[in-house]
């Protein structure tokens, strides 16, 4: 036998000996996440001194950070991660297959979803009743939903204003060429919406379209919102400065020297930087606030 298989079954035989010598617990102890909305959750929901491993992208709350990683959203090495005997691990929907071999070791896991609003909804409720949370979760979760209510409230009676939603592009071109937006039964799509927006890929058959500067033109939005996340997680193969990359004039400077639809004529162009407006978790009113900002900035919000 080979040295890699007869390392993996000591590693089970070892995460087995600490289940039978474990107390039966009312509440997982060591939590391992591999979704950076799973990590919120846990923390939102006092669950973060539980929490002994994470991805390289789960960087909120701050003290997220400084747990041990277990590498990022995909190829986690299963022999890595039952080496830190979790007791729950919480997977995001792309991790279907280690779900199965979870299973198959008897190893807990919970899966946060985040297509929808909903989705959320239950994912909060789920990962709170693996955690014996489950009352501070109802509760959290009934905050999350009064606070977009009141949202939404605020922009029901405005003209709904059609917008174009970017989730991805290449920063370093000098003006916007191609990008990925979000079309219909998306959770940005719900958000525009709630934000007092109609969405224009609304009808796309794609859930994230690649829309060339053509399209741009033909689409013609009143309104641009671009999700340019974070320039820590931006990787190229030269030196170059992500500050003055990801500085929020430049991005919005490239919308405006681009083609001349309603929403540049306007100056209707929002550039949202930061990994919270990729998330669809329990920050959701601050995305949402963001939108309906970005929509409507004559809004009381």
């Amino acid at each position: 036998m080979s040295g890699k298989p007869v390392k993996i079954i000591a590693l089970l035989l070892l995460f087995v000996a600490f289940l039978l010598s474990s107390p039966v617990l009312a509440a997982p102890r060591r939590i391992v996440s591999l979704s950076p909305v799973g990590t919120e959750i846990l923390y939102m929901l006092n669950q973060g001194g539980n929490v002994v491993g994470v991805t390289d992208f789960c960087d909120y709350p701050p003290e997220a950070r400084r747990v041990p990683k277990v590498g990022g959203f995909t190829g986690i090495s299963l022999e890595n991660l039952i080496s830190m005997t979790p007791d729950l691990v919480v997977l995001q929907d792309i991790h279907e297959e280690l779900a199965s071999k979870l299973s198959g070791l008897g190893v807990p896991y919970v899966m946060a979803k985040q297509e929808s609003v909903e989705d959320v909804y239950r994912s909060i409720l789920a990962v709170g009743a693996a955690c014996s949370a489950g009352e501070l979760a109802e509760r959290r979760a009934a905050d999350i939903k009064s606070s977009i209510a009141l949202i939404a409230e605020k922009t029901a009676s405005l003209p709904k204003r059609s917008v174009l939603l970017c989730v991805s592009r290449e920063p370093g071109e000098p003006r916007i060429s191609a990008f990925f937006a979000a079309g219909g039964k998306t959770f940005y799509d719900e958000l525009i919406a709630l934000a007092g927006g109609e969405n224009v890929l609304k009808n796309a058959s794609a859930a994230y379209p690649k829309i060339s500067a053509e399209g741009l033109v033909s689409l013609d939005p009143e309104v641009v919102i671009d999700l340019a996340g974070d320039g820590a997680y931006y990787h190229s193969s030269g030196n170059i400065d992500r500050d003055a990359l990801f500085a929020e004039e430049r991005l919005r400077g490239q919308w405006l020297s681009g083609p001349k639809v309603r929403a540049v004529r306007g100056g209707r162009v929002s550039v949202l930087c930061g990994t919270v407006y990729l998330r669809p978790g329990p920050r959701i009113p601050e995305i949402l606030k963001a939108f309906a900002a970005a929509i409507h900035p004559e809004a009381e919000l």
